[in-house]
């Protein structure tokens, strides 16, 4: 049997295809064109309400359904779709369309079809000057079922695109079961939305509820993803691309997994600033989650202002190996480094050396509190020393100053995780002063 539809790359044609998917239950490489008329009507059902047609304004402007001037939208939209159905043939080896490559175009799509490919008068839009994209017929059509795969940001929609199709799979679920509940319940509400308005945070909301709604072995797909957010309206198309890595991808699916999630969610909290309500964080930005985008350090968060931690050890380990690529060996002796000093703090009972190391703002000063600690352990006459040379400049720091403030912080944390006892029996503690979070 030919096939007719395979995973392109191209995110509008990939949404549509999976929609498809999970319409018919079927894979996508057993999708049939006689398959494709009942999912016609069903789109139709959902595009023809107010709320929905409004949602297609920024994404398919005059196409029939948003077209002020055609009057039988349905007539107009059944046309369309018949005139694209009639066109199909199987994937080829090769082909001029830009999304599947394998298989010739019959004449070039513009936006009413296919977002931000501009229109047919506005032909400088195109690099070759022509007035459209070629897409073939058969992407065209999947691309008319992408609206069920957006997530709505208020103005913008947020297009998930990932490499796992088992990602895509599970998200077009998402899709298709807000489509039926509207269906069934004759309330039309348009696309998902659950009240984020960034696209970042978003992007993690999805993630982390793909990872959570579905018993899948996430941790062996080792998939990235990425988020568009666009707007195809009038006179302002717009895209932004947010790049979600593999190894953060990973991240999120151990701590939802990990008995410590409900920490986690402390820790992603504390990346609003001011936090108040859940409502209004679906709107602000999140510097934790800014930060694993930017491959910025987050370690600070796992800190708190009255010397506890947030999380654990385990999930601190996990997050150095995975997301900052530190070697179990410089972890190990980071950790062994951080419970000497511990060790030395309780035995001489000098809290004086733990706020040393909290207000060290420089890698000299750091430096300093620990000759200060190789001499408390000398005085104490241990059999060893606190750290040795090689420890020093090829575990601790083995690119000098650079990202000093992150070993600091690893060392905070074990020192508070090891200490919780101690300086909860302390009285009257000076009060932490708060750990910048820039990169110097």
């Amino acid at each position: 049997m030919p096939s007719y539809f395979t995973f392109t790359g191209n995110p509008f044609v990939d949404a549509g295809i999976f929609v498809l998917s999970e319409l018919l239950n079927k894979n996508i490489e057993e999708i049939t064109p006689q398959d494709l008329k009942e999912p016609i009507n069903t789109i139709l059902s959902l595009y023809l309400s107010d709320t929905w047609r409004k949602n297609l304004y920024s994404i398919f402007p005059n196409n029939p359904i948003t077209n002020p001037s055609i009057k039988n939208k349905k007539e107009y939209f059944l046309k369309k779709m018949g005139i694209l159905l009639d066109s199909f043939v199987p994937l080829k080896n090769t082909g001029s369309c830009i999304a599947c490559g394998r298989r010739e175009i019959d004449q070039p799509k513009t936006k009413d079809e296919i977002p931000l490919t501009g229109s047919g008068d506005l032909v400088n839009f195109f690099p070759a000057g022509q007035a459209g994209e070629n897409y073939c017929s058969v992407c065209t059509f999947a691309v008319q079922f992408m609206p069920l795969f957006l997530y709505n940001l208020g103005g913008k929609f947020l297009l998930l695109h990932s490499p796992s199709l088992k990602v895509m799979k599970v998200w077009a679920r998402q899709g298709i079961k807000n489509a039926r509940e509207q269906l069934l319940s004759g309330v039309f509400t348009g696309c998902f939305d659950d009240g984020y308005r960034r696209g970042d945070n978003a992007l993690f909301h999805i993630i982390e509820d793909v990872v959570l709604s579905y018993e899948e072995k996430w941790m062996e797909e080792n998939s990235s993803a990425s988020a568009y957010i666009f707007t195809n309206y009038g006179q302002n198309p717009a895209l932004e691309i947010i790049y979600l890595p593999a190894d953060v991808f990973k991240f999120l699916v151990y701590v939802k997994a990990h008995e410590a999630c409900s920490e986690w969610k402390k820790v992603v909290k504390k990346g609003y600033d001011n936090f108040k309500s859940e409502e209004e964080f679906k709107r602000r930005q999140n510097k934790v989650y800014r930060n694993l985008l930017e491959g910025q350090s987050i370690i600070s968060y796992f800190l708190d202002k009255d010397r506890t931690i947030v999380g654990s050890w385990e999930i601190l380990t996990f997050y150095l190996t995975e997301v900052r690529k530190m070697e179990n060996k410089r972890i190990e002796t980071i950790k062994k480094v951080s419970d000497k000093m511990a060790k030395i703090i309780r035995l001489k009972d000098n809290t004086k050396r733990l706020f040393s190391i909290e207000r060290a703002n420089s890698y000299d000063s750091l430096r300093g509190v620990f000759l200060n600690l190789v001499k408390d352990n000398i005085t104490l006459g241990s059999s060893e020393p606190l750290l040795t040379l090689d420890e020093l400049t090829q575990d601790l720091f083995p690119e000098g100053a650079y990202g000093w403030k992150e070993i600091r912080d690893i060392i905070l944390f074990r020192l508070y995780e090891v200490l919780h006892d101690y300086l909860i029996a302390k009285k009257e503690l000076p009060e932490l002063e708060e750990i910048e979070e820039e990169e110097e």
